[in-house]
């Protein structure tokens, strides 16, 4: 007997962006079939009787809410929405324009409700700028929090970069924050988070909810807000599921593939792909 579980749409690559085609064919089938590499295949049920709900992860879901089988999908299924939204500028050179990702949260806010909104402000990253300056791209999250505020967006999820050997070869010079830029950062953006009503969540630096008692341990797939949010009684209790030191996760399947190739390209990407010259279509 299959035990029913969420399914999530997808930490490895930017499903609701660039394969939402194949995930809507792969939904109306009722299966998926992903490669989880080293030659291996997998083949799982998005069938609602195997399925609690889905948690998508994107940069844009601009695409994704315009399918015109999106309705039906949050009519018929629980549903949660990973929105990544920084103001990149040259870390992430192909990613929409920042007022078109705020015009999208708001219709998606629209849609959904605000309150299967989460946002996300990450990583948050220190580099040598084009000038030969270390700055950090901390700044943007205090342009971007009224908004999401006036939104109805109650939790802002972040995390410092992990300093992975692969992004030590990118074109960018990423640079280790101290403990000391870490807890001034952390200040500054719980202090700027509690005055908005917003509740912040750190996803897998273990060390920063006891920097700042203000900053909570995150659940990316979290089992309280996916029982407030299930609409048809059918949650059960997750069962902790970390992917990585430092993770809260609850227990899910994840459909994406490090093959399926994510044209943000974002410079910071820990699946390791450079980002191109030129723009992206």
């Amino acid at each position: 007997m299959t035990v029913p579980r969420y399914i999530s749409v997808s930490r490895r690559t930017d499903i609701p962006c660039f394969f939402y085609e194949e995930f809507f064919d792969a939904w109306n089938k009722g299966e998926i079939t992903y490669d989880g590499g080293y030659g291996r295949s997998y083949t799982v049920s998005l069938r609602q009787p195997d399925v609690l709900g889905f948690v998508f992860w994107s940069k844009d879901f601009s695409r994704f809410i315009k399918h015109p089988d999106f309705g039906s999908l949050i009519k018929n299924n629980n549903a949660l929405f990973h929105f990544t939204l920084n103001d990149g500028g040259e870390l992430e050179p192909h990613v929409a324009p920042l007022q078109t990702r705020l015009d999208t949260v708001r219709a998606l806010c629209d849609m959904v409700g605000p309150q299967r909104v989460l946002w996300r402000y990450d990583p948050i990253c220190k580099y040598k700028n084009k000038a030969g300056d270390s700055v950090t791209n901390s700044q943007g999250f205090f342009k971007i929090l009224p908004i999401m505020a006036k939104a109805g967006i109650s939790r802002c999820y972040f995390s410092f970069m992990t300093m992975y050997a692969k992004l030590k070869k990118q074109s960018i010079a990423f640079e280790e924050f101290s403990d000391t830029e870490k807890a001034t950062i952390v200040a500054a953006l719980s202090k700027a988070a509690a005055d908005a009503g917003m509740r912040l969540c750190n996803c897998c630096n273990p060390e920063i909810p006891s920097i700042d008692t203000g900053v909570l341990q995150a659940h990316c797939i979290d089992d309280d807000i996916l029982r407030e949010t299930d609409r048809f009684g059918i949650h059960r209790t997750l069962l902790p599921a970390p992917t990585r030191i430092g993770c809260g996760c609850g227990e899910s399947r994840d459909i994406g593939s490090y093959q399926q190739r994510c044209l943000h390209r974002c410079w910071y990407c820990y699946a390791g792909h450079q980002a191109p010259k030129g723009n992206v279509a």
